[in-house]
């Protein structure tokens, strides 16, 4: 396993704990380039056959890579888990996650819109270098969205499986809960477009209304989850 780190842009003493494991990691110094901008950086200096991330928020179960590994096939070439939503604060866990989707997953994006197909986006994941190949990264001209944009591509190309277990300890806090939620509303709506766009769904008009229909009650709905959550960390 080799272990990159790409501190993009951070104002804490982040450089100074990294350095401390200067031995047993890569680490790359860069300006704050945006989450997509992040992902490249580390995708350009991985070399491994499979590539899992860890955000800065989040943490991994000791087995994770492990669990996940047995499930690789010719078929299946991404592998997610469940997730718990922790209180940093009060190091209590919040909410357990469980995954749903798995097998073919295309027109599970269009099915049902809004929701988090992967949980949890790209710490849960394990994904073959050969489908990264394949999908083409992830895209500049999105921010929040653009793990949910990324792993829609991947569904074009390979089947998805999931450990049942939540393997990942996702850190919730008041900032990432609710401060650019209208941020994140506007960077799916842009990930939605360019779905509507891809040739490879071929939706009929009536298809991209009812899309959106679903996709805008899904904010609604993911803004009481929220309010829920952050009642919860007080």
């Amino acid at each position: 396993i080799e272990i990159v780190v790409v501190n993009n842009g951070s104002t804490d003493d982040s450089m100074e704990v990294l350095q401390k494991y200067a031995k047993k990691i890569r680490l790359i110094n860069q300006e704050n380039l945006g989450q997509s901008g992040s992902r490249k950086t580390g995708l350009e200096a991985a070399t491994g056959d499979y590539i899992a991330f860890l955000d800065a928020d989040d943490k991994w179960d000791p087995q994770k890579i492990e669990k996940q590994m047995l499930l690789f096939t010719p078929k299946v070439e991404l592998v997610y888990c469940g997730i718990n939503l922790f209180s940093e604060n009060a190091q209590k866990i919040i909410a357990t996650e469980i995954p749903t989707f798995r097998g073919s997953c295309r027109d599970t994006f269009i099915d049902f819109p809004g929701v988090s197909i992967v949980l949890s986006g790209e710490s849960t994941s394990i994904f073959t270098r050969s489908l990264l190949e394949k999908v083409g990264g992830f895209d500049p001209e999105l921010n929040s969205a653009a793990g949910w944009d990324f792993f829609r591509r991947c569904s074009k190309f390979s089947e998805f499986d999931f450990v049942p277990e939540p393997l990942v300890n996702y850190r919730v806090h008041a900032s990432n809960m609710s401060n650019s939620f209208q941020d994140n509303i506007l960077d799916i709506r842009k990930a939605y477009r360019k779905l509507f766009e891809d040739s490879y769904w071929n939706l009929s008009p009536i298809e991209v209304r009812r899309t959106i229909f679903y996709l805008e009650t899904s904010f609604v709905k993911t803004y009481l989850k929220k309010r829920k959550h952050i009642r919860a960390l007080n």
